[in-house]
């Protein structure tokens, strides 16, 4: 048991910062991509929704997203060779290219993908009437959706952002914009601004001033810069354990297809967490046959850790897995 949870650990460890470098070089190609005049006239002739058109994620940017989650998936699955009791360990060879393998990952790339690029579509929305409100001009508009132009790259954009996110650094830019001494200093409690300019904004709320101007633009830029940052690790950290785990069970379900496999059961393992679900701390330990359900009291029914068809509240920041345990027949 305790190799196959080192297993999965080595194999996180080098996945997730795959997955999350690719998430951030799709998006740093995706603002590249972009015409800042374009999106500029769009957003002066009121063209919203053709802004958001122009600005949706073409789903040939996340290939190599794609690419990573679907490595993570078939090493999950080659971990079922070492599963596998000695006798059979020379016969298992994992089979990328089985139906519910292909299928698995493309229509897990594909929802990924649908969701980043509904999220920006809507976190679009957001930041351009914020700043039609404002009266800021479409061509700061555009620029802060974009990313400032650094190098070859733009940083420091909305795009790739949750709406969430965006309503969250938007609400902030009008707290420093503001003057009102308690809404700055509410400002300075989000956890993904840019702490760096904390000074600055403690002196201007004792100086009794506003900040706007380039040094607002610069606060909230590297404010963007944090939240892509944070969030290409959500992501990393959640397709990461959900390949592998998908793999893994994809895996075993073609080691049970050998006549010599009497049973293989999965035991739920709970890991620590900063917090902890209390009812999956209640699943630790149990055990069940696999390619069966672990139920829990509000009604959900998961195959495993990480199941893809059940709810946020189950698999979102989760750290358990599955210890498998495959038993031969005796005749």
């Amino acid at each position: 048991m305790a190799a196959q949870e080192r297993e999965l650990r080595d194999a996180l460890a080098k996945l997730e910062p795959k997955i999350r470098r690719a998430f951030e070089e799709a998006i740093a190609r995706a603002a590249l991509s972009v015409s800042q005049a374009e999106l500029a006239a769009l957003i002066k002739a009121r063209q919203i929704e053709d802004a958001v058109q122009l600005l949706r994620l073409d789903q040939s940017l996340f290939w190599p997203l794609h690419e990573a989650i679907r490595g993570g998936y078939v090493i999950g699955g080659n971990l079922g060779g070492k599963i596998a009791p000695r006798g059979l360990s020379g016969w298992f060879g994992f089979n990328g290219r089985h139906p519910r393998a292909e299928a698995w990952v493309q229509e897990n790339g594909a929802q990924l993908i649908q969701g980043i690029t509904e999220e920006g579509g809507e976190s679009t929305r957001r930041v351009i009437a914020s700043g039609l409100a404002e009266g800021r001009s479409s061509l700061a508009v555009a620029r802060e959706i974009t990313g400032k132009k650094v190098g070859k790259r733009r940083v420091g954009g909305y795009l790739g952002l949750t709406s969430q996110q965006a309503e969250s650094i938007l609400s902030g830019r009008s707290k420093l914009a503001s003057g009102n001494p308690d809404l700055m200093r509410a400002y300075l409690q989000l956890k993904l601004r840019d702490k760096r300019f904390d000074g600055s904004i403690l002196k201007a709320i004792r100086e009794g001033r506003a900040i706007n101007g380039k040094q607002l633009d610069r606060i909230m830029e590297a404010h963007r810069s944090r939240a892509l940052g944070y969030r290409g690790k959500v992501i990393a950290k959640h397709q990461a354990r959900q390949a592998l785990a998908a793999g893994r069970e994809e895996g075993i379900e073609q080691l049970r297809d050998n006549p010599e496999v009497e049973t293989i059961t999965a035991r739920w393992q709970h890991n620590r967490s900063l917090e902890p679900r209390l009812d999956h701390q209640a699943m630790h330990g149990t055990v069940i046959e696999a390619g069966q359900h672990f139920e829990f009291p509000d009604g959900t029914r998961m195959r495993r850790p990480h199941d893809e068809g059940a709810p946020a509240r189950h698999t979102i920041g989760c750290n358990c897995m599955v210890i498998y345990r495959v038993r031969l027949r005796r005749d």
